[in-house]
């Protein structure tokens, strides 16, 4: 059912994409003609009155003002298509930015579920394996382990002593250090991983299960 409401949302992100995309080209080529109306009016000016400045029409020009008058309407007219078609590229170049994000983010969440999904396979094998190393899943656990670390997956299995990250390690345990007299003056150590209970692993770069530990500090 998850799977069929992300494929949903990714078809109406596609939509509205291309809804947008049409929307840009219409209002470039509305832009393109006024700019080219412009132009062709233009043509039609005496250079001496395009300027049009303290310009005062004879009886026989006012062919010549209502040129200019047409110059200025077209000229007012492709700025204003010129700045909505700007205006218009830039939120469809931030919202093609935001729905490629959306889509990415889709994307991974659905395999790091199908992953986290793996993981308890990987525990099977590790408890066989504590209970049998020469197990026969050994070599089933490496190259399932070793495909799914060539498309993404890390392991986490902090070494004893090393700091403890509440973004990477889950506290099940903890354990107060035995205070020396002679370090009264030092500051408190800062909490440490002490033993791992069981491994945690990130998947490109998003933590789908932190590594369980027990803490010392």
């Amino acid at each position: 059912m998850s799977d069929h409401i992300e494929r949903s949302a990714i078809d109406a992100l596609v939509d509205q994409n291309i809804s947008l995309r049409d929307e840009v080209d219409e209002l470039t080529d509305e832009r393109d003609a006024a700019l080219q109306r412009a132009e062709n009016a233009t043509e039609r000016v005496p250079t001496d009155d395009r300027p049009n400045i303290g310009y005062v029409a004879g009886d026989g020009d006012m062919g010549d003002v209502s040129d200019v008058s047409e110059v200025e309407m077209l000229t007012a007219e492709r700025d204003t298509y010129l700045a909505d078609s700007q205006r218009l590229a830039a939120d469809f170049a931030n919202y093609r930015k935001q729905s490629d994000k959306r889509v990415s983010d889709a994307a991974a969440a659905q395999s790091a579920g199908l992953v986290r999904s793996l993981l308890p396979v990987l525990d099977a094998c590790d408890s066989a394996l504590e209970l049998d190393a020469d197990s026969a899943v050994g070599p089933i656990r490496s190259a399932l382990l070793g495909e799914l670390e060539r498309s993404g997956l890390d392991l986490l299995m902090p070494d004893p002593g090393e700091p403890f990250d509440p973004e990477l390690h889950e506290a099940v345990m903890h354990e107060t250090e035995q205070e020396d007299d002679s370090e009264d003056d030092e500051a408190p150590k800062a909490a440490r991983v002490a033993e791992v209970f069981r491994a945690g692993y990130v998947w490109k770069g998003r933590v789908v299960r932190p590594a369980m530990v027990k803490v010392i500090g």
